[in-house]
């Protein structure tokens, strides 16, 4: 398969409501900022040619001090992100280099992800033109009619079910194309952008290790398997 020039854009813009008044991507984790650990998986990426970080404002100069600290030589920019996810990786997708064919959009927070998941996910990318890293559901979900009431038909097969996680690699003029239509409408994720746009994402699972820091508590759990993957390793 040929070599596609491979964008990656990294969000670390998000304000981290549920981490107690602490900043979840500036959060060290085993001595590293969440996001850093994140953006490094992404340098060791031999398919990832460049990163672009989004923060705040108020952080640019912070991230690109990190950036110097540990090295980031495939950093080209860090920008600032907008009030909400979409608009951030808008901006991410407005810094991406003139040689850019295939944008990888991952949560600074899943400071998990390893150089052989994103090369997983950006391999079936460049295949279908669109993948991201997934996980299938273990557990048993129930659909509610009002809060902490289930509908008695409501049981969706398991078997159907994963939980999305990032990277997200699509091949930019795809993603650009899916973006600028959906513009002005909410989205969680990229996935949701293409698929409203009538294309279809590739699953790729990841496991459930490739998970988010969301609460204090993750951290933990997060340095739980840090130490797990040493041993294994080890």
């Amino acid at each position: 398969m040929s070599k596609h020039f491979t964008s990656a854009v990294i969000l670390c813009a998000g304000s981290g409501q549920r981490m107690n008044g602490t900043d979840k991507q500036l959060s060290t984790l085993l001595g590293i900022p969440v996001a850093i650990r994140s953006a490094l998986a992404f340098q060791k990426c031999d398919d990832v040619d460049e990163i672009v970080l989004v923060t705040r404002q108020e952080q640019v100069a912070t991230f690109e001090e990190l950036v110097r600290n540990y090295s980031l030589s495939k950093v080209a920019k860090v920008t600032r992100g907008g009030e909400t996810r979409q608009q951030s990786a808008f901006a991410g997708m407005e810094a991406v280099s003139d040689k850019c064919k295939y944008i990888a959009i991952h949560d600074g927070a899943r400071c998990l992800v390893t150089a052989r998941q994103i090369s997983s996910v950006l391999s079936q990318g460049y295949k279908h033109n669109a993948a991201t890293a997934a996980t299938p559901c273990s557990d048993t979900v129930k659909l509610a009619t009002r809060v902490d009431f289930t509908q008695t038909s409501g049981h969706p097969d398991r078997s159907k079910l994963w939980l999305v996680q990032t990277p997200q690699a699509f091949k930019l003029s795809l993603y650009q194309s899916a973006a600028h239509t959906a513009k002005d409408t909410a989205a969680t994720d990229d996935c949701s952008l293409v698929e409203a746009a009538g294309f279809y994402v590739k699953l790729v699972d990841c496991g459930r290790g490739n998970m988010k820091i969301t609460t204090p508590d993750d951290l933990a759990i997060a340095e739980a398997i840090l130490n797990m993957r040493e041993v294994n390793n080890g």
